[in-house]
Order: structure tokens, then C-alpha cells, then sequence
């Protein structure tokens, strides 16, 4: 078949085009790239959105974020010389698979399929980080070749899968299903509190393996208040001060109780109908939040991956020894007290959270987040809006220890908490950010 000279030059044209387009493609992928430098924050709300869906409790909430983002720094370690595993320093972590060096990778590609990879297998509605990774997959896709783009894949799950093997060994699974926890009937003991009158959550959660810490055992802690009837006791002030502190009704301390609230399985009751109200766990407040700042920061993949995998791994070890101390000493909660001796038609304005008091969790897990990012990234304004999505608006923060005293002292304001639950919780959770900014390295 003959073609007009013009319509030949067209063609070689386009054929000369599309030899260059391959060319440049061909060229670029003589070196690993990176497409979205944020992956790891967009794969964390992914998680958040799961556990809003699966309302699974906030210490299971950060044993999804962990591995994931474990995975997500394991997969990326050996593309960055300066950088060092920490498997050698995680409880019962063995090295992770290597890449193969004769290809070349997009590196936050191999990130996301780390951290897809686990959290698929951590979440109950899979569904939810599987149409997710597809979507992803999907972007990615048309950005590389596809020898870059199958390599990237699988090794990125042959590290997630090293780490959910790892994750199986924890104890988890044998404790799903041994949830019950005998009610005492001593006095100061923990009772089942409205509206809910729900069982004990997670009362072996203190026995679940920490990734870095020796033993929860380790830490020291000063006992709770003894409970009392006497109006002059110790016990009998610190009881009126929730009491008074709620009564004020000051719209500041309200906002701020709300702004920490972090409870994923709060609900309101309207007569007969029951209201599940949508919120973020206190991992994924301050993982959030870390997500903000390493956009506002423009820090580099390798940077978030390593402040997300310090990040969460020092709130996963926190919650555990916060668990443990909390079935220990099995502490009553302030609506429990007020009933009993001041006022029995009292309600806390946010829902008390169904487990002994002791200390407060949100004070030991916000305390160990703030001391392991300031030891890492320094002091530094920015804006939090973990909590926007929620319809609660942002707030800025000098740095990350405003913030977490903040979360601390909103359980006051919330009426959940005593004042001593919340200031040795800071203690508590400010050693165990201590022992991982001693203890973990991931510099050579």
C-alpha cells in the first residue's frame, strides 16, 4: 500500500516520537524514582478509615498501624545506605529479604505494598485496604515500565509478608476470645459504667509482646489513690475536682475534651435508638498529625517512613504497659466515684471508656509519641487536623509537647479521668519514650 509523502512523514514522526518517549522511559529507569513522596500518609488514613469501619479498640488500633509502618521503613532501609534495619533490636524480628539489586524500583511504591500488604491482613473488612491498594496500583501503573512496576510489587510483599509472619507471634490470636474480666467487688475496684455497661476491654492487652521493650515489668509506677468515703480524704478531693472542673461547663475545656476524645467505639443513646459516633484512636491522632507536619516539612520519604515507624512503635509499647498497669491496679472510674459520693444523676461530657481508670492512656501513649518526635525531628510549630474530617476543626501547637499535655489534661476536662491518672500517666508514658530513643537506632 502506497502513502501520500505527507501522510509518511506524519507516520515516521510519530513513530520517531514514540521511539524517544521510550528512550527518555528507558533512561529514567537506569535509577529508582520516587512518584508520591506522601504515600505513607495517604496509606495511614487508609488504616484510620478500617478502623472507624472495624470500631476495633484503641490498643488493637495501634497494632495495625505498627507493623504496617514497620514494614514500610524495613522495605525501603536497603535503598538508603545511612539508614539501618531495626530488626536486629525488635523482639523476635529476623532479618528482613533484601532487594534484588539487578533491578530498579520505585521506591514509595514498594512502601505502599509494604504497608498494604500487612495492614490487609490486620483489618477485619479487608475489602477496605484492598480496594485501596487497587487504587493505587492503578495510579502507579501507567507512571513506570512494567518490569519497574512488578518489581517494586513484589518486593514490597515479600517484606509485608516477613512482618505479618513476624506479627503472628505476638500473642494476639491466642488472646481473641479470652476477653472477660471478673468484676471485683472490692471497694476503689473498677465497675461497668454508662451508658453502656460494657465489659472490660482488652484486659490482657498487657500481655500482648511489646517490638522493642524488654518487659513491661520493667517500669515502676506509683500506686492510685486509696479510695475512700471520708470527705477529707485525699480520695474525696480529687473526686470533687472532676467534679467541679465538669460543672464549670467552660466551652474551651469542653472543645478540647472533644478534640482528644480519640474513643473509636463512643456512642449516644436517644432513648431506645443507640448512635455510633465516628472517631479517630489516639494512634491515628498523633500518626495524623506527624503526616501534617511531614507535608508542612517537606520531609523526605525515608524521613516519614522512619518518624512513622518510631512513632508508632513507641504508642504500640506504650499502650501495652499502660495495660498492664491499668488490670493491675483495677481503679474505678471518676462517674463511679461521683455517684457513690457526691452526685448520682452526673454524666461525663464525653463517654467514659469501657476499662479500669489507671493510669490514663491517653496521657501515657501521647507523652511517649511527644518525647520520641521531639528527640527526632526538634520543636517546631504546626497545625494539627487530624480531627477536621470529624467536624472539629484544627489547632496549631508549639510543638509536640503542647499537644500532648493537651490529650493529657482533656481527661480532666472530659470527666474521665482523675488528676493523678493523667500526671503519672505522663511519667509512664515519658520512660517509654525514653527507653525507645535509647534503645532504637536507625542511623549507622
Amino acid at each position: 500500500m502506497n502513502f501520500p509523502i505527507k501522510s509518511k512523514c506524519v507516520l515516521f514522526s510519530l513513530i520517531a516520537f514514540a521511539l524517544m518517549q521510550a528512550s527518555c522511559q528507558q533512561k529514567q529507569e537506569t535509577e529508582n524514582k520516587i512518584v508520591q513522596n506522601d504515600i505513607l500518609s495517604i496509606c495511614n488514613m487508609a488504616i484510620q478509615n478500617a478502623i472507624v469501619v472495624d470500631r476495633v479498640a484503641a490498643p488493637v488500633g495501634s497494632r495495625r498501624y505498627v507493623y504496617a509502618s514497620i514494614a514500610a521503613y524495613e522495605s525501603l532501609v536497603p535503598f538508603y545506605p545511612e539508614y539501618s534495619s531495626v530488626a536486629p533490636m525488635m523482639n523476635g524480628l529476623k532479618a528482613t529479604p533484601l532487594p534484588d539489586t539487578s533491578q530498579k524500583y520505585c521506591l514509595d511504591l514498594v512502601a505502599m505494598a509494604a504497608h498494604t500488604f500487612v495492614s490487609k491482613k490486620l483489618v477485619y473488612k479487608e475489602d477496605t485496604i484492598a480496594n485501596f491498594r487497587k487504587r493505587q496500583l492503578d495510579f502507579y501503573k501507567d507512571k513506570m515500565s512494567q518490569s519497574m512496576f512488578e518489581a517494586s510489587i513484589n518486593y514490597g510483599d515479600s517484606v509485608g509478608a516477613h512482618i505479618v509472619k513476624w506479627s503472628k507471634s505476638d500473642s494476639f490470636s491466642y488472646f481473641r476470645g479470652r476477653e472477660f474480666f471478673l468484676t471485683r467487688n472490692n471497694p476503689g475496684a473498677w465497675e461497668q459504667t454508662p451508658p453502656d455497661f460494657m465489659e472490660a476491654v482488652e484486659p490482657n492487652w498487657g500481655r500482648i509482646r511489646p517490638v522493642l521493650l524488654n518487659s513491661v515489668r520493667d517500669f515502676s509506677y506509683q500506686l492510685p489513690e486509696k479510695y475512700s468515703t471520708d470527705r477529707k480524704s485525699r480520695f474525696y478531693s480529687i473526686t470533687k475536682q472532676v467534679y467541679d472542673t465538669v460543672n464549670l461547663k467552660d466551652s474551651a475545656h469542653l472543645k478540647t475534651a472533644w478534640y482528644w476524645d480519640d474513643n473509636p467505639n463512643a456512642s449516644v443513646h436517644y432513648g431506645h435508638a443507640t448512635i455510633n459516633i465516628l472517631k479517630v484512636s489516639p494512634a491515628g491522632h498523633w500518626l495524623s498529625m506527624f503526616s501534617t507536619v511531614a507535608r508542612q516539612k517537606k520531609y523526605s520519604l525515608i524521613e516519614t517512613a522512619e518518624g512513622m515507624m518510631r512513632l508508632s512503635s513507641a504508642i504500640f509499647d506504650a499502650f501495652i504497659t499502660c495495660w498492664y498497669v491499668k488490670y493491675q491496679t483495677d481503679y474505678l472510674r471518676p462517674i463511679t466515684a461521683i455517684h457513690d459520693l457526691i452526685d448520682s444523676s452526673w454524666n461525663a461530657p464525653i463517654q467514659t471508656p469501657a476499662f479500669p481508670e489507671y493510669p490514663s492512656g491517653h496521657s501515657v501513649v501521647s507523652s511517649a509519641a511527644a518525647s520520641v518526635l521531639t528527640a527526632t525531628f526538634g520543636e517546631y510549630e504546626f497545625i494539627d487536623s487530624a480531627e477536621l474530617k470529624f467536624g472539629l476543626g484544627v489547632r496549631k501547637f508549639k510543638n509536640f509537647r503542647e499537644a500532648s499535655n493537651q490529650a493529657c489534661i482533656s481527661r480532666l476536662y472530659g470527666g474521665i479521668h482523675f488528676i493523678d491518672a493523667i500526671e503519672n500517666g505522663k511519667k509512664l508514658g515519658n520512660e517509654v519514650g525514653a527507653y525507645h530513643i535509647e534503645h532504637l537506632k536507625t542511623k549507622k
